[in-house]
């Protein structure tokens, strides 16, 4: 085999290789998220979702103290009572990455890659 030959295949092979290897699946799907937030601290700490345009996010949030739950993109806001769960319902209807973040102790809970 030719010296570019060889090259030209080598990239071809690493590039096929690394796009494998970065590629998550998007779940499709209803999406649900539970969080607790217990003396300023998020539980599970903030985590990655990548959900299916179109699909259903739901947040369930409970939390020690009172607090604002913001959905950024989808400008969605909610108090939270303290020691009552809160629910957070939405179509992720566009695409793109999106936080979801509280007010208060300004956390964030989590961030959703809508595609």
């Amino acid at each position: 085999m030719r010296p570019v030959r060889r090259i030209v295949t080598l990239l071809l092979v690493a590039v096929l290789a690394l796009t494998g290897a970065c590629s998550s699946s998007t779940a499709s799907g209803p999406v649900t998220i539970d969080v607790t937030i217990a003396n300023g601290k998020v539980t599970p700490p903030a985590t990655t979702y990548d959900v299916s345009v179109g699909s259903t996010v739901t947040i369930n949030v409970t939390s020690d103290a009172a607090e604002t739950i913001h959905v950024h993109g989808y400008e969605i806001e909610k108090d939270v009572v303290a020691g009552t769960k809160t629910v957070i319902t939405f179509v992720a209807d566009k695409t793109g990455r999106y936080e979801v973040e509280t007010h208060v102790i300004e956390a964030t809970i989590a961030t959703l890659n809508v595609r």
